[in-house]
């Protein structure tokens, strides 16, 4: 069986903080600045939970929607996160990208996929990823939530450092060049 890696989407294979932002902005012009967001629940005081997850649903909505340039520039992944999950499936890994994302979403976040040729075997959308838990051997993840899960179940866990989850006692890292090193170290599967 190939070992199974775990994936997120927002802040792991893409920038998603700024874009978020800028919606954000829109609602309320105090929010702070991305750089600014040192707990996970960064927007409490400035919006409410609704207006938060109406912004994140609509830019999931038009990630994969959007056409153009335009989409391209707005919505593209980091620069290694294509040899990131290239590099995961060459060692044997079967890759779950797994999202906090509404169903309504899937379409959009597949056609993103396939738009940036990201590889991937299974797509994963809901608001509890340690349903994943029992077949996995790592987690890619920035949520501090999903890390803390993860750590308790036991389970390999890494993430690209943000301010939201600095302070949490995870292994961080500033690439997923970085990760990818550390999971090759971490998962004797990887290397069998």
């Amino acid at each position: 069986m190939k070992p199974r890696i775990v994936v997120d989407i927002d802040n792991t294979l893409w920038d998603f903080a700024p874009v978020l932002w800028e919606r954000l902005r829109r609602i309320n012009p105090e929010v702070p600045r991305p750089s600014e967001w040192n707990e996970w629940r960064f927007w409490d005081g400035y919006i409410d939970r609704q207006s938060l997850y109406n912004a994140i649903d609509e830019i999931h909505m038009h990630q994969g929607s959007d056409s153009g340039a335009s989409c391209k520039d707005r919505y593209s992944p980091y620069p290694e996160a294509r040899s990131f999950l290239t590099a995961l499936r060459e060692n044997g890994s079967y890759i779950i990208i797994a999202s906090h994302r509404q169903q309504e979403a899937y379409e959009p976040t597949i056609k993103w996929l396939h738009m940036f040729d990201l590889p991937f075997d299974e797509l994963h959308l809901s608001m509890d990823k340690s349903v994943l838990f029992a077949d996995c051997c790592a987690i890619i993840d920035d949520s501090p939530i999903t890390l803390d899960k993860a750590a308790q179940a036991g389970i390999v866990r890494a993430g690209l450092r943000h301010p939201w989850n600095s302070a949490k006692e995870h292994p961080l890292f500033d690439t997923l060049t970085e990760i990818l090193a550390y999971l090759e170290r971490k998962c004797t599967m990887l290397n069998a």
